[in-house]
């Protein structure tokens, strides 16, 4: 007899569900990914550009090579310090700015026509851009700070990898070195 309802119940549970041409499923479209491939030094500054204004940290993870070493000092301190910054250091910086209930939101501006240059004291592949990024504002609940990026001066350094983890033909370029000076 139990069994009598349950064949019941399943039957109705098909009924209500609906069969045959009217129930409609979706196709499971992946979502675009925000970022740009990293096959330029350009794309790779555009993908730090949009993951520090999402606090992404899985895409910092990518943009930083495991060896980055970052640099920072302010001229402006009465005792300029020389500050070095690992890429756990920006991973952790991203992290924190994610955590912050207090940030509403961030927003870096690129610089009009950014040279990529090869230095001669770097190793041969490398390149490197100066100052790429223009403004960088950071809102909170009551006003709009701005980074004086004016007065910093900023050199990334890139490293190419090939061959690239997507593609065995492909060049992938990662942050090597960032070097940033606050003059007065």
């Amino acid at each position: 007899m139990r069994a009598k309802y349950v064949i019941v119940t399943v039957i109705a549970a098909a009924v209500v569900a609906g069969c045959g041409d009217d129930h409609v499923t979706r196709p499971n479209i992946p979502t675009p990914s925000p970022y740009p491939v990293l096959l330029n030094p350009y794309a790779v500054l555009d993908a730090l550009r949009i993951a520090y204004q999402n606090k992404d940290t899985l895409e910092m993870k990518v943009l930083y090579h495991d060896q980055y070493d970052g640099t920072s000092i302010d001229n402006t301190d009465a005792v300029p310090t020389l500050l070095h910054f690992t890429k756990a250091d920006e991973v952790a910086h991203v992290v924190a700015l994610a955590r912050s209930t207090a940030i509403g939101s961030i927003t870096v501006f690129a610089a009009p026509n950014s040279q990529r240059y090869d230095d001669s004291a770097d190793p041969v592949g490398w390149a490197t851009i100066d100052n790429p990024y223009m403004t960088i504002e950071i809102s909170d609940a009551t006003a709009t700070h701005l980074v004086d990026v004016a007065h910093i001066a900023m050199k990334f350094k890139f490293i190419p990898t090939t061959p690239a983890p997507s593609s065995s033909t492909d060049t992938t370029w990662k942050i090597i070195r960032w070097t940033e000076v606050r003059n007065p």
